[in-house]
């Protein structure tokens, strides 16, 4: 499974895949990267780790949504 961040880069939020640099998305909002995040992410099997303005994880979204081990009984 892939992990993916969600962080606040000077502006604009940026979705990066864990280890890249590279922003592969970015947004004004956090409300605009993670709904561009979820499209994103429906052809993958992934874990999005979504951070605060002052870098803590604050979420952690698993994709696609049925995925979420939080889901299964156990």
């Amino acid at each position: 499974m892939e992990n993916y961040h969600i962080t606040h880069d000077d502006d604009r939020w940026v979705l990066r895949e864990e280890g890249d640099k590279r922003a592969l998305l970015e947004a004004a909002t956090k409300e605009d990267i993670i709904n561009e995040t979820r499209d994103y992410m429906k052809l993958r099997t992934a874990s999005v780790k979504i951070h605060t303005l002052e870098g803590k994880i604050e979420e952690e979204r698993t994709y696609p949504r049925d995925q979420d081990p939080r889901a299964t009984k156990g």
